[in-house]
């Protein structure tokens, strides 16, 4: 059990940064449940703000590729507490004994899945050298936003695909309680745990309105996250201000005069297609969007025109993930689309849906748990692992089209001809 080897040429490493915070402060940001490390009493705290820890993926040496170090570090589950995290959206810790419940199945499910649940990544390997890169050794960056009751290792076959091909892939684990579980560290050192907000809540009492308190949220990390890869490529950030510690911890001098921050591209799946959608409308430091199964309805439709942004956007969805009020946000974006335009010219928009798929199957779950997710019912008809490299490939795809400048050439280049009896497509 475990994910596939990225598609790409490079073999791939990862590493985990969270910029120290220096101040107390909440400066607003809603109260979430948080658990307190080692601890299993859950308590009302609201001291998150600041930039998000970031699991950072990236390409390493072709002399690596096939032969990729793997550890225990690479587990897909980096923790218990995520462990509890997904179980607890199966069993709504609403009382003592649900969560006691939680906790032992936690314990039995941790023990038996982690040790053979592996990204295929190297933990904490050197960058690929500026002599095996492009333009003065720069690389360019695409940030990831998890959906809900997701983390930063939800997506890792993705990621890993994007970073074989040459890009360094961001995934930030959101702080606004929409996580399965997420972790920090205070503003005094201490690890704290992050639970889902609405964990004991049920699904028709959660508003609309307290999904954009969270996706605004949201947006405010990502541009947080542009931030601090700004301070790492410029080398402001000592080894210190990297909270992490241990062997996924990010050698800050690592990426040093190697990010390229003029090709900047968002992505994300569901909340996080939400999240790509907004923070591409508003900041101009990101130039391409690639927004898998955008859950719209959390954004507020008087703003869609505003947000429509200039920058190409990829509309990447799977079949299954569909109903009406969907489609109505989605078409007003669509509208709002193309009524713009950037330099007299039409906004790049494109719109494609994976046949045969289900939502889950855009993340990691459908590949580790195929028959949980079958008997679950939240799993297409195509194989999962096909899935995942079509995916990859339409994403790679318009990166290599819209993100990059014109001539740059393999290893960005992907073959997707392949693909089309599996996709329908629409401009």
């Amino acid at each position: 059990m475990g994910l596939p080897r990225p598609l790409g040429p490079y073999a791939v490493g990862f590493a985990d940064f969270e910029l120290r915070r220096t101040e107390g402060v909440h400066g607003g940001i809603a109260t979430a449940t948080l658990l307190q490390h080692n601890s299993p009493d859950f308590v009302m705290l609201a001291d998150a703000q600041g930039a998000p820890l970031i699991r950072i993926f990236y390409p390493t040496s072709r002399a690596n590729r096939g032969s990729t170090p793997l550890s225990s570090a690479s587990r897909w589950m980096p923790s218990i507490m995520y462990t509890w995290g997904y179980i607890s959206k199966l069993i709504r810790p609403s009382s003592s004994m649900h969560r006691l419940a939680i906790w032992i199945l936690t314990g039995i499910v941790h023990s038996c899945m982690w040790p053979g649940v592996l990204i295929q990544a190297a933990v904490a390997t050197p960058i690929l050298t500026s002599g095996d890169s492009g333009d003065e050794g720069r690389l360019p960056v695409v940030i990831f936003s998890h959906g809900l009751w997701a983390c930063r290792t939800t997506y890792s076959a993705l990621c890993c695909d994007l970073a074989s091909h040459g890009y360094i892939v961001v995934v930030p684990e959101h702080l606004d309680g929409s996580a399965n579980m997420a972790s920090y560290a205070d503003h005094n050192g201490k690890r704290k745990w992050l639970q889902n907000t609405f964990a004991d809540v049920p699904v028709n009492q959660i508003t609309m309105h307290d999904r954009a308190k969270q996706l605004r949220q949201r947006v405010l990390e990502i541009r947080k996250v542009v931030d601090v890869l700004e301070s790492l490529d410029r080398g402001l950030l000592t080894q210190n201000a990297n909270t992490v510690t241990g062997t996924a911890a990010l050698d800050v001098n690592m990426l040093q005069t190697r990010l390229d921050l003029h090709f900047i591209a968002i992505s994300g799946h569901s909340f996080g297609g939400a999240t790509s959608i907004v923070a591409s409308g508003i900041d101009k430091r990101i130039k391409c969007c690639l927004a898998m199964d955008v859950w719209w309805e959390p954004i507020d439709k008087m703003e869609f025109e505003k947000l429509a942004g200039k920058v190409p956007v990829l509309l990447l969805n799977t079949e299954n993930f569909d109903w009406t009020a969907l489609r109505d946000a989605r078409g007003i974006f669509m509208k709002a689309r193309r009524d713009a335009t950037q330099d007299g010219r039409p906004l790049v928009t494109v719109l494609k849906t994976i046949k045969g798929t289900s939502h889950q199957d855009q993340s990691d779950f459908t590949m580790l748990f195929p028959k949980i997710m079958k008997k679950l019912g939240v799993a297409g008809k195509l194989d999962p692992f096909l899935t995942k490299s079509i995916n990859s490939r339409a994403c790679l795809d318009f990166l290599h089209k819209h993100l990059l400048p014109p001539g740059t050439g393999s290893p960005y280049a992907v073959d997707v001809l392949e693909d089309a009896e599996h996709l329908t497509v629409e401009y």
